[in-house]
């Protein structure tokens, strides 16, 4: 079984652009030659910027079920999951189970940030965690979520096969993960933010570092001073899988041939 994750910074760009990043005029566009190159069983986005399922269309050549998880705010954020093995069940942000607080009126459950998709064999979670913001204006909010995060993995645990968490998560686990050590209040490497990981880890393996445990790759990039050019990035797009079925984790991958945003596709092969 074969993820793929990708924060496409919207889907309405990435669809006119290549896979080298350029106009695609004519070409594929980035995201049809990363399903004909790599064809995956689960494509998870975030970051799709809109409302409309229409403008996921021309990815329905390739899959036959599409689901989105739009943010009350136009333009703004989003995520998007798409496969063709029919689920057993969908759900929308955290409303699987019910928390003793009511959360549907957190600023952040109307943001589009999760999907959860119950196959068969396995559970796939994509979200789009998020961020913290300059001066960790928003870490409140962002920690609040990734503890809701947490306590709902560990209720899927009751579904008793692999659950595979991929997205945007908004943090460089450790120092490894970044080109070069970052103030300890930047949004994405702080340690609150890095002890939220942990917790999370608590339940998850984070299958690129259990592969590859000295290797420094990146999967995103600042639209500044060259950075993906000069691979001067971070890696905060991460596919987790629950420890408990890590020995079914048989490839990971960063894909940072695939351009078009400021992000580039993770990947991820689980045996059944």
């Amino acid at each position: 079984m074969r993820v793929i994750s990708f924060n496409v910074n919207g889907v309405r760009s990435i669809a006119t652009k290549a896979k080298d990043g350029t106009k695609s005029s004519g070409l594929p566009s980035v995201l049809e030659a990363l399903l004909q190159e790599q064809q995956p069983h689960v494509l998870a986005l975030q970051e799709i910027k809109t409302q409309s399922i229409d403008d996921l269309a021309f990815l329905k050549k390739y899959f036959s079920h599409i689901y989105i998880n739009t943010a009350v705010k136009k333009g703004y954020s989003g995520t998007a999951l798409l496969c063709n093995e029919e689920p057993q069940l969908i759900s929308y942000n955290f409303d699987l189970y019910e928390f003793e607080e009511n959360i549907r009126d957190k600023s952040w459950n109307t943001e589009g940030r999760a999907i959860t998709v119950i196959f068969r064999s396995y559970i796939v979670v994509t979200v789009y965690v998020p961020n913290a913001k300059p001066g960790l204006a928003r870490i409140q909010d962002r920690l609040e979520w990734e503890e809701y995060l947490r306590v709902y993995l560990e209720q899927l645990k009751e579904y008793d096969r692999p659950v595979v968490l991929c997205g945007d998560l908004n943090v460089a686990p450790t120092d490894q993960d970044i080109h070069r050590k970052q103030p300890k209040n930047t949004a994405g490497a702080s340690k609150e933010e890095r002890d939220a990981f942990v917790r999370l880890s608590d339940l998850h393996v984070d299958s690129f570092r259990l592969l590859f445990p000295q290797k420094q790759a990146f999967s995103w990039w600042s639209n500044f001073a060259n950075s993906r050019e000069r691979n001067k990035g971070w890696r905060i797009d991460l596919i987790l899988v629950s420890k408990a079925h890590q020995d079914h984790i048989k490839h990971a991958a960063i894909l940072s041939e695939y351009k078009g945003s400021d992000h580039c596709p993770v990947i991820l092969d689980l045996a059944d």
